[in-house]
């Protein structure tokens, strides 16, 4: 087939950037100088170093000088010649170094020869759908696996030590000379918890810098507001006991504030005894109200000359450039800079960082610390991102944590497939000495760590799999005590699972579109493929309803308000109508929303995939078996897409709602009456819950269009598509199917 499609198609061209960085790679790989490369390929060194620049040299010369460094013995010169001799039509011309790199080169040709047949009108209709579905479907998967960026994220409960494990498993360390302890020498700040401002990248960059992401105008009044509310209600003559768990603001948070607007505490000696001044304090005694502190406390911090977004490494500090990043990541988590605004995100950069572990563009991701509710709108988008892997952290003794355990419980519930090999790994840091202390089942004591962790590992491996959860890596660091390269790598791994599997998938379509164009003169197969649609046509007839709602969208919100560990995190969420980083009721609302739907659905899903078995199974539509696939496929994407919408419908359903909603003031009015803060508020919102009928019935009513739309739709597009033409047209999406307004806008 592929000798029968050759093509002529606008050519996308090889960047020159690229040439010039392989050449330059290869040449410092080989331990060469410019000079010594141009002697070899008889030119003059300064052709060798306009191209490492990113100048465009001749074909000519660049085959010289990849001969020469062939000769010189590079072993990928040859290959990268033959790279630069490719020409891609259908697809960007992907990285040398990228790792499926052969199996794009395999869909650009397969891509060439779909352009080639469907520029053929008379092929059948059934095939030539199939066969467009296909291209889309190689796009797609084409895209993702041309990227080389991919993240690392690494998510657990505040004081567990992840922040630390980073430092060292990445070699993130300042030279031992600085400092004697080695626990000192992180880049990232370490402590006992509440000690990172917020989430935190490392990432490569073109030299030593320090790059922030500034907390919108709106949020940063917001936690200026929180602040000087603590500090009045702690003032004020109104201030009583509230359970034990008075207001408060995190503890890095409240650091950064008292350094921007200079209200430090500080220590003094008065009579011999040493007692804690507090500024803040003071000034608030100075004021007639919250309002007049909050204002004067945002005039102390100067905000609109708080500009400065980056900053970079000088030499002429003479400071070690890691421990220079170190100290100025320590300055901004601090708010001690008075030209940095309060960050949302900070980005530490590191020349060529993770460039000797591979080809990946490798960012790690230091998620905020957990400190009370697990199941924050942030780490759902890490794992519902692709081209992140996660990796759940959690002390020794309790691994995996209930951090991990909140999360894989929100992903069986809400999620419409488990975890895609790569995804996710366990990473249990144990302190010196809890290996050891491990017992197997006679009470015999483990005699060294790796028999400690090897114990452990069986122990978390069964109560995952208690819990519903296919088996996860689970891997252990001691910091002080454990080698890195052997867990780096595994985490790494993970990325490379997740490639392969995306390579895989590739490599299927591009089988399954040839198998559909070689065979699309067989009269069989066109009656298979029929046979399948009329089949699947008649399935959806009998099973087109969603089963009926089994609870409310906001059902779990009151329990996990109840249980939340500080009531202080409540608080804050009162302030902010519901919608905190730390505490969402929004996001829980279309959580519910989503797991009432899977619920639902898991039914119907499971009667489809009995009935495409049941098709597999028959030897007379062998020769449908790839469209049989491609329907399995397409009904696993529509469910995703299903309860990503529900979700997205339940959030948005309540939020203007309860964004405007009297409920707040009545919640936020509830803090400072004694013990029972969290009980009486969540008696507000589940009395408003209930009067409020009208938004369930409008979530209910956007699960139903959301079913149609993204679920039976696609199926019966799929069938129409394989019926014969006149059938197609006949039973056009159109005549079978139409929406609410307020969805389809």
């Amino acid at each position: 087939m592929k000798n029968q499609m050759q093509h002529r198609r606008r050519t996308k061209m090889l960047p020159v950037q690229q040439t010039a960085s392989v050449v330059a790679r290869l040449r410092a790989d080989l331990g060469l100088t410019q000079s010594a490369v141009a002697k070899e390929a008889k030119l003059d060194q300064s052709r060798i170093s306009r191209l490492e620049k990113g100048e465009a040299l001749g074909r000519a010369e660049i085959d010289s000088i990849l001969d020469a460094l062939s000769s010189l013995g590079s072993p990928h010169a040859g290959n990268f010649k033959a790279f630069v001799d490719r020409d891609w039509h259908n697809i960007e011309p992907p990285s040398f170094w990228n790792p499926q790199r052969s199996h794009l080169e395999a869909a650009d040709e397969v891509l060439g020869n779909v352009a080639i047949f469907l520029q053929e009108p008379n092929h059948p209709w059934p095939v030539r759908r199939h066969i467009e579905r296909h291209r889309d479907l190689l796009a797609s998967a084409t895209s993702y696996l041309t990227r080389m960026d991919h993240n690392v994220a690494f998510i657990g409960n505040i004081g567990v030590g992840k922040s630390t494990a980073i430092s060292f498993l990445f070699d993130l360390l300042i030279p031992p000379t600085t400092v004697s302890n080695p626990l000192k020498r992180t880049v990232l700040e370490t402590g006992a918890g509440g000690t990172t401002i917020c989430e935190v990248h490392i990432k490569r960059g073109p030299e030593f810098g320090v790059a922030v992401v500034p907390l919108n105008d709106n949020e940063m009044r917001q936690r200026v507001s929180d602040f000087c509310n603590v500090i009045w209600f702690t003032v004020s003559e109104a201030s009583q006991d509230v359970g034990g768990d008075g207001a408060r603001v995190s503890k890095e948070m409240d650091r950064a504030l008292r350094n921007m607007s200079q209200l430090n505490r500080r220590t003094e000696t008065q009579n011999g005894k040493k007692i804690t001044v507090d500024p803040a304090a003071d000034l608030a005694r100075s004021c007639e109200s919250e309002a007049e502190l909050r204002a004067r406390v945002i005039e102390r911090m100067q905000l609109p000359d708080r500009n400065r977004r980056e900053l970079w490494y000088d030499s002429a500090t003479h400071k070690h450039p890691i421990e220079w990043v170190k100290e100025a990541f320590s300055a901004i988590n601090k708010g001690q800079l008075d030209e940095v605004p309060l960050p949302e995100t900070i980005d530490l950069l590191v020349p060529n960082f993770a460039k000797d572990l591979g080809d990946l563009e490798l960012t790690l991701v230091d998620t905020k610390g957990v400190e009370d509710h697990a199941v924050r709108e942030d780490l759902e988008a890490r794992l519902r991102d692709p081209r992140t892997t996660v990796v759940f952290c959690s002390g020794f003794n309790d691994a995996p944590g209930p951090t991990t355990g909140a999360l894989l419980k929100h992903m069986r519930e809400t999620f419409a497939e488990g975890l895609d090999p790569g995804k996710a790994a366990i990473l249990a840091l144990p302190l010196s000495g809890q290996a050891t202390a491990m017992k197997n089942d006679v009470g015999e004591e483990a005699e060294n760590d790796a028999d400690g962790y090897e114990l452990k590992e069986a122990q978390i491996l069964e109560k995952l799999t208690a819990e519903g959860v296919k088996a996860l890596p689970v891997l252990f660091f001691n910091v002080v005590s454990d080698e890195p390269v052997e867990v780096r790598d595994r985490l790494l791994g993970q990325l490379t699972r997740m490639r392969e599997r995306g390579a895989d998938h590739l490599l299927d379509l591009c089988a399954a579109v040839e198998h559909l164009m070689e065979n699309i003169e067989q009269q069989a197969l066109h009656l298979a493929i029929e046979e399948v649609a009329n089949r699947l046509s008649t399935f959806l007839k009998a099973n087109r309803k969603l089963g009926t709602r089994e609870r409310l969208p906001y059902v779990d919100v009151m329990s996990t308000l109840k249980g939340i560990r500080y009531a202080s995190t409540l608080w804050a969420a009162t302030r902010r109508n519901g919608e905190y980083s730390g505490l969402n009721v929004v996001h829980m609302i279309g959580s519910g929303a989503a797991r009432d739907a899977r619920a639902r659905c898991e039914g119907w899903f499971k009667a489809l995939d009995a009935f495409l078995n049941a098709l597999k199974a028959d030897k007379d539509l062998a020769l449908a078996e790839r469209t049989i696939d491609q329907i399995r496929n397409s009904a696993a994407a529509s469910k995703t897409f299903f309860l990503e919408t529900v979700q997205q419908a339940g959030m948005e359903v309540y939020r203007e709602p309860l964004k405007q909603a009297p409920v707040w003031q009545q919640c936020a009015s509830e803090w400072g009456r004694g013990s029972g803060f969290k009980e009486r508020v969540a008696g507000h919102l589940e009395k408003w819950f209930d009067k409020q009928s009208q938004y369930r019935d409008k979530v209910e009513e956007a699960v139903n269009a959301s079913w149609d739309k993204q679920v039976i739709a696609p199926m019966l597009r799929l069938a129409e598509e394989s019926a014969p033409k006149v059938i197609a047209r006949a039973v056009s999406p159109s005549n079978v199917i139409s929406f609410p307004a307020a969805i389809t806008s």
